[in-house]
């Protein structure tokens, strides 16, 4: 990953090193973001990156096939469940993608919600329901400050350059925790609280 002022450039290898996916993240106005995959005007994209490191012009100079799209932050919602009703993944917690954590969050919340679920019956749906929502609003919402937050550490939003790498470097912590957890023994002892 390349980062600059007010953009960055991550490169993801894939299908055994035969194709990459690239995107160009920048910040626009207002607090927009816009993500491009590839470049459907790669000669707009060879520009904004004319002068960076060379593999870049390298990597765009293949570019077959371009996407774009915007990328909207979303604050934790307040509440996911009403009743027997509740939402899990991006319905719940929208997040930006520069931890690359919305189909792993999504995926914690299908875990958790099936473990909850299968000890609940139709009379304690509802409450399942409630702790399910307990247990994975505050990972979650810390997960989307910490997408935030990595979104300005990689678009270089400081005045000390420095401090932005000892962020990133502290960061190592956090993203042991994001990536070693395992939900399910919590989502255990939050099924036993509703029976």
């Amino acid at each position: 990953m390349w980062l600059g002022k007010a953009k960055h450039f991550p490169r993801f290898p894939g299908a055994s090193g035969r194709i990459h996916q690239l995107c160009r993240l920048r910040s626009g106005p207002s607090g927009d973001e816009g993500i491009l995959v590839g470049a459907r005007r790669s000669d707009v994209l060879r520009a904004e990156f004319a002068g960076w490191d060379p593999r870049i012009a390298e990597v765009l100079s293949k570019v077959q096939s371009v996407f774009r799209w915007a990328l909207y932050d979303r604050e934790p919602l307040p509440t996911w469940t009403k009743g027997r009703l509740s939402l899990l993944g991006d319905a719940a917690h929208p997040m930006l993608p520069h931890l690359g954590q919305g189909a792993n969050q999504s995926i914690e919340d299908g875990m958790a919600l099936a473990t909850i679920l299968s000890r609940a019956t139709n009379a304690t749906a509802p409450a399942a329901l409630l702790a399910y929502e307990r247990l994975r609003r505050e990972r979650v919402a810390a997960v989307q400050r910490g997408a935030r937050e990595s979104g300005l550490r990689y678009d270089s939003a400081y005045a000390d350059l420095g401090v932005r790498d000892a962020e990133i470097t502290a960061h190592a912590e956090f993203r042991k925790r994001l990536y070693g957890y395992d939900v399910v023994p919590e989502a255990q002892a939050a099924a036993t609280g509703v029976n």
